[in-house]
């Protein structure tokens, strides 16, 4: 501890005296060369590792910071009583937020463990104060005089404790906390035969808060032994990954509930204070869970294989009691009841007198009762108690038990009841106590029973029965028996101007509340919460209507708030274990401020089990402390294939009458197509496969006609795209046809479609031909050849038109022809100095055409006189033979 001490070296002795250590910190997350800061001394490799160390853990125990010492103080009795060489704690050392008094008082217990160096604790929820600031753990990074996450090494290389601060640590989907490579890196290079993590929140739980996959990440290669708290119970689960995590919750500040067991869950107890003590050697660690009274309840022991990988060597043999803890939907639902207040109503629920329940009906502080008389055959006072028949008959079921109670004294009672688990006539409910301070008061206390029939099995036929121990002379008020039913209902809501319809607000000392008037009508005030900065809104749904799970299921919530920000719906989710997973968050923009607004959100794998806060179902949580409004709240539970059922018979309905209204117009087609793709993207989530062919089949049907009007659309859209192409032909009407014709299928028509196409293409590349002809500037005998070329081209393009269809090409092609010669003949007439040059065949073709198409008659065949046209325009460039030859060659092809 040499390190630890040097660390802090010159801390004011007055502070050490006072039990604290003033730690300079700046950061939450302290990390040296990579790793997380090492607060001991480094194993001395010099010197052997020591053979032996008790190390004990404790966990959720500060309740003293606010007034509960007994626990704490019990806890701490029995650790001291083991002399282990240092305390490690998993959180929670101070109740309830942290705060400089409450830390004090908190560590009253364990004080010369801290002076000595020997106290190692993990920072809570509660030790931030229920945030992540290092404002809020100050007083409790002062009292203990370490930093919020560290590495700490005892026995010389024996064991390394690791301590990530998961708390404020958390992952999201595949991104790690910042802090995840310090701490990989701090186990990746730990020397240290045995690596322990520590953190707050388990990844994996039984208990109240349920598991935590956000700090998933702390089961890390290297890691042999992870310790947790939160949830004040006690547990040993073994992941499928072979981590072992230690639950130490249940260190002093009372114990909460355990609910059905986690897989790898292999020991378990919610009933007792206690804590863990770790006994360590070089090649093996054992696990000892010991309650209050010194028992040793249950004990496990790592050893590690040739990989250097922990296992578990041994383990005591232990059977859970009860493996179903927190319960499941059960058949239908009824309600029974007798009530003493004025007068005696028994309504479906009563009593009779037998030798060993005797009880009769008095008058207490002005109001009935069913007083249970001294048991004359010995033993504990009886009420025998009986459920009409035609009421429920027969079982198991589900219910719920409703007692109201007073006594003249302390003492307990219970009920007993028929029992399909066990197959007792006379299980045993869990026990009612009525302390000192409770006597002669009014009380309710409400049972939960998941296997009770109802067979008229016990004394006397009758169904259930009261046993007050010692004789307590017990008065009963009122007592009703619920049935939890196996279907939840469709729906329960809530309406401040109405009755509740199963769902009802809590009031808690973290989700204060009040009723207030808006508009004219009665809305809900979340109010603000005084432990942290997140406004909390408790609820309840009636197990009556919903209760157990997992159901997906749908929260409305219609809201408004003063100011912008944000809250939050957290429900009991199946899916992660959590008490409060977060649904989708909502958000109110300035705009939205002071405007009733309503939101749906989904909660998939919602359970029913009270298991929040004050027994709740689910809280919307306000953050920054948003003083938002509740008008009215609507929860459903959605049936997921009757509702997809009932959804793909509406869209194949939608679909059919769609496809009745005609389908001439493509706007109506493709209504009838998104219809049918809803429709078919429904039918294919169907678990029902005769509803899914019969829907199918009609779907098919629709498909058929849709297909069908859509060709003829095509068809008749594609001939009024080439009518127009042809009445004005242009590349734009071109190409709208020939989008048209394209979205046809194979056949004549589409065939014929592109012939007349394709004309209408002809006679554009035509009339471009000539058009270029008759606007080019011939200024040489080479732009005589090339208007040649072009046009031979133009006239080939011409011919493919028919007559009927060329329109002013023929005229035209004539005009562009006529100025070719012009040019020729312009440029044939000009002198040359020179030897005349040859005439061009092409030129020569090209004038005795044009000579021949300017004669009418007979003439147009007459040799002669076109012989003597051409040679007046050729005669310095070719002889009359060449021209003769050439005028009865192109005569001969006409």
């Amino acid at each position: 501890m040499k390190k630890f001490r040097q660390y802090f070296g010159n801390l004011a002795i007055v502070t050490i005296l006072s039990g604290s250590v003033n730690f300079p910190f700046t950061s939450l997350a302290a990390e040296t060369n990579g790793e997380l800061e090492r607060i001991t001394e480094k194993a001395d490799p010099a010197k052997p590792v020591v053979d032996e160390l008790t190390l004990a853990v404790i966990g959720d125990y500060g309740g003293c910071g606010v007034g509960n010492c007994e626990g704490e103080q019990q806890v701490a009795d029995m650790v001291h009583s083991w002399n282990p060489d240092y305390i490690l704690t998993v959180g929670d050392n101070t109740y309830q937020r942290g705060l400089p008094e409450e830390v004090e008082k908190a560590q009253a217990a364990y004080i010369e463990d801290i002076k000595a160096g020997k106290f190692f604790p993990i920072m809570g929820n509660h030790d931030y104060g229920n945030g992540c600031t290092s404002e809020s753990v100050q007083p409790s990074i002062e009292k203990f005089g370490v930093p919020v996450s560290y590495v700490a090494g005892f026995g010389n290389g024996l064991v390394d404790f690791v301590n990530p601060d998961a708390n404020c640590n958390k992952s999201t989907g595949d991104q790690m906390p910042p802090i995840y490579d310090a701490y990989k890196n701090t186990i990746d290079n730990s020397q240290a035969e045995w690596v322990i993590a520590g953190e707050h929140q388990p990844v994996y739980s039984s208990g109240k808060a349920g598991n935590n996959f956000d700090r998933s990440w702390v089961m890390t290669p290297g890691v042999d032994l992870i310790l947790a708290g939160h949830d004040h119970h006690a547990e040993h689960i073994e992941t499928k990954d072979g981590y072992n995590i230690v639950i130490s919750g249940n260190g002093g500040n009372g114990n909460t509930p355990i609910f059905s067991p986690v897989e790898g869950s292999l020991y378990r107890d919610d009933k007792n204070l206690g804590a863990v003590r770790l006994t360590v050697r070089k090649d093996e660690l054992k696990v000892e869970y010991l309650t209050l009274s010194g028992e040793n309840q249950y004990n496990f022991t790592l050893k590690k294989d040739e990989t250097g990988k922990a296992y578990i060597a041994d383990r005591m043999e232990w059977v859970d009691p009860n493996p179903n803890s927190g319960g499941s939907p059960v058949p239908n639902q009824y309600s029974v009841s007798m009530d003493f207040d004025d007068s005696t109503v028994l309504d479906g629920l009563s009593y009779q007198n037998y030798q060993d329940g005797p009880v009769s009906e008095v008058m207490i502080d002005g109001r009935k009762a069913l007083q249970l008389e001294k048991n004359p055959m010995g033993g504990g006072n009886h009420a025998y108690l009986y459920v009409d028949d035609e009421s429920i008959l027969g079982g198991p079921y589900h219910a719920k038990v409703t007692i109201e109670y007073r006594s003249p004294k302390a003492g307990s009672f219970r009920l007993q009841y028929e029992s399909a688990d066990s197959g007792s006539a006379y299980q045993n409910s869990q026990s009612i106590s009525i302390p000192n301070d409770e006597i002669n008061q009014w009380k309710t206390a409400t049972l939960e029973i998941p296997d009770i029939k109802f067979t008229n099995r016990q004394n006397n036929g009758a169904d259930m029965r009261l046993l007050a121990a010692n004789n307590l002379p017990i008065l009963i008020g009122f007592m009703k028996v619920e049935i939890i039913p196996d279907e939840p209902a469709k729906f329960v809501s809530m309406d401040l101007d109405s009755e509740p319809n199963g769902l009802t607000w809590i009031p808690y000392e973290s989700g204060p509340a009040h009723e207030m008037v808006i508009d004219g009508r009665t809305v809900l005030q979340v109010d603000k919460n005084p432990f942290n900065q997140g406004n909390n809104l408790y609820l309840s749904v009636d197990d009556r209507y919903i209760y157990g799970g997992p159901y997906n299921s749908r929260a409305t919530i219609e809201y408004r708030s003063p100011v912008a920000g944000s809250f939050t719906l957290q429900y009991e989710s199946a899916e992660t274990g959590a008490a409060y997973q977060s649904a989708q968050k909502v958000t109110i923009t300035e705009e939205d401020i002071n405007k009733w607004q309503t939101a749906t959100i989904d909660m998939p794998q919602a359970k029913f089990t009270n298991r929040q806060n004050g027994h709740a179902d689910f809280r919307i949580v306000g953050a920054k402390n948003l003083p938002f409004i509740i008008g009215s709240m609507k929860i459903e539970v959605v049936d997921e294939n009757s509702e997809t059922s009932t959804l793909a018979m509406e869209a194949v309905n939608k679909a059919e009458k769609l496809a009745g209204d005609g389908l001439d117009e493509q706007e109506k087609i493709d209504a009838v197509v998104e219809a049918v793709n809803d429709a078919t993207a429904l039918i294919e989530q169907l678990e029902d496969v005769e509803k899914k062919v019969e829907l199918q089949g009609r779907l098919k049907i629709v498909s058929a006609e849709v297909d069908q009007a859509q060709e003829e659309l095509n068809l008749k859209l594609a001939k009024e795209a080439v009518e127009q192409a042809e009445q004005l032909p242009s590349e734009e009407s071109v190409e709208k046809a020939q989008q048209a014709i394209d979205q046809l299928m194979d056949g004549k028509d589409k065939n014929t479609l592109i012939e007349r196409l394709f004309i209408v293409k002809t006679i554009l590349q035509a009339d471009k031909a000539i058009n270029t002809l008759l606007e080019a500037g011939l200024e040489s005998a080479a732009d005589v050849d090339q208007a040649i070329i072009t046009l031979e081209m133009a006239s080939k393009l011409v011919a493919e038109v028919p007559n009927n269809q060329r329109g002013n090409l023929t005229e035209n092609l004539q005009k562009a022809e006529n100025k070719i010669v012009d040019k020729m003949k312009s440029i044939l007439s000009q002198k040359n100095n020179g030897k005349p040059e040859r005439l061009k065949e092409t030129w020569l073709n090209l004038l005795i055409t044009n000579t021949i198409n300017q004669l009418d008659g007979k003439v147009k065949t007459d040799i002669n006189k076109i012989h003597q046209s051409i040679m007046k325009i050729v005669k310095e460039h070719a002889t009359g033979k060449e021209v003769r030859e050439a005028i009865e060659k192109i005569i001969s092809k006409q």
